[in-house]
C-alpha cells in the first residue's frame, strides 16, 4: 500500500474525529431536503438538486437507522475542504442512502457507521475520494465512482464489506480499495483508474465475476492471507502513462501464509506473466 495513501487516510481520519454531528434518534416522519448542510434525524428525501454555497456541504446525517433517498437528483459543491456530499462523519449506523448523484466535493460520500448501505450513488469529480466508508459491515450496490482525483471507492476499516455491481472509472488512485478483512467484491469493475483496477490489503478476501482493464498498476491486486480470486477477467493493465515496463499485472497476491485460489482469465497485461502466481490464471 503507497505511504501517500496511507497519510491521506490517517490525515482523514483526524479530521473527521473532530468532526462533530448533532446526535438525534430516527423518529417517524420522512422530511424534505431542499437545503445544502441540512442535518437529517428522520427519513429523508431530496426533493431538488442542489448548488452548495462555497465551504458548505451537502447532507449531514444526524441519527442512526434512517434512510436518505436522493430521488435521482445531484447534490454539487464547489470542492471546498473537508466538504463532503453525504456526511456521516458522527458515525451513526444502520444509514441507508441510495439514488442520487454526489459531484464535486472533497469526499462525495464519508460515512463511519456501522452496517451502512449504499445504493445507486454515483460520485464524481471529487477532489479525494468518491465513496469513502470505514465501519463494520457496509454494504455499497450498483453504485458509479468516477473522475475523482483519489480513488473511486475507499473501504478504509472494518470487516465485511460487500460491493456489488459497483463500477470505478478514470480515477487518479484505485477503482476500489479495501482495508477491512473478509470484503467481497462482485460482479464489478474498474478501469481506466490511475493506480490498480481493485486493491485490497487484508486477509480473507473474495473477488469474483469482475473485470479489470486499462489501470496504470495492475488490474486486481490483493496482500493478505486466503484470498479467493475467481472467475475475474483482467485484460491490457499496467501500462503506466500508456508505456510499457512488462511489470504490470493482471492478477496478484503477495504478503501470504494461505496461498489465495480461484481461476481468471488474463491476457494482454503488461507483465506476460500474467498473475502471480500463475496458478490464478
Amino acid at each position: 500500500m503507497k505511504v501517500r495513501r496511507i497519510m491521506l487516510l490517517a490525515a482523514l481520519a483526524v479530521a473527521v474525529s473532530i468532526a462533530v454531528s448533532p446526535e438525534g434518534q430516527a423518529g417517524g416522519g420522512v422530511t424534505p431536503i431542499s437545503i445544502c448542510d441540512q442535518i437529517v434525524t428522520t427519513n429523508a428525501y431530496l426533493v431538488s438538486s442542489l448548488d452548495c454555497e462555497p465551504n458548505t456541504p451537502g447532507v449531514i446525517i444526524g441519527a442512526d437507522g434512517i434512510t436518505v433517498d436522493l430521488k435521482g437528483f445531484t447534490i454539487r459543491g464547489d470542492r471546498s475542504s473537508l466538504r463532503y456530499g453525504i456526511d456521516n462523519s458522527g458515525a451513526h449506523d444502520g444509514v441507508t442512502i441510495k439514488n442520487g448523484v454526489l459531484r464535486n466535493f472533497d469526499y462525495g460520500v464519508v460515512t463511519h457507521g456501522d452496517k451502512v448501505t449504499l445504493s445507486n450513488i454515483v460520485a464524481s469529480g471529487n477532489v479525494n475520494a468518491g465513496i469513502y466508508v470505514s465501519g463494520e459491515s457496509p454494504s455499497l450496490k450498483s453504485s458509479t465512482a468516477s473522475g475523482n482525483t483519489g480513488s473511486g471507492i475507499v473501504v478504509a476499516s472494518g470487516s465485511s464489506a460487500k460491493i456489488t455491481s459497483a463500477a470505478a472509472s478514470g480515477n487518479g488512485e484505485d477503482g476500489i480499495f479495501i482495508g477491512g478483512a473478509s470484503a467481497s467484491v462482485k460482479s464489478s469493475t474498474a478501469s481506466g483508474n490511475g493506480f490498480f483496477g481493485i486493491e485490497v490489503v487484508a486477509d480473507t478476501a473474495k473477488i469474483v465475476s469482475s473485470t479489470v482493464s486499462g489501470n496504470a498498476d495492475g488490474g486486481i491486486a490483493v496482500d493478505g492471507n486466503a484470498a479467493q480470486l475467481k472467475g475475474n477477467h483482467a485484460e491490457a493493465n499496467g501500462f503506466a502513462g500508456g508505456a510499457s515496463n512488462a511489470v504490470g499485472l493482471g492478477l496478484s497476491a503477495v504478503g501470504y501464509t494461505i496461498a489465495p485460489v480461484g481461476t481468471n482469465v488474463a491476457r494482454g497485461n503488461d507483465d506476460p506473466n500474467e498473475c502471480q502466481p500463475v496458478s490464478l490464471c
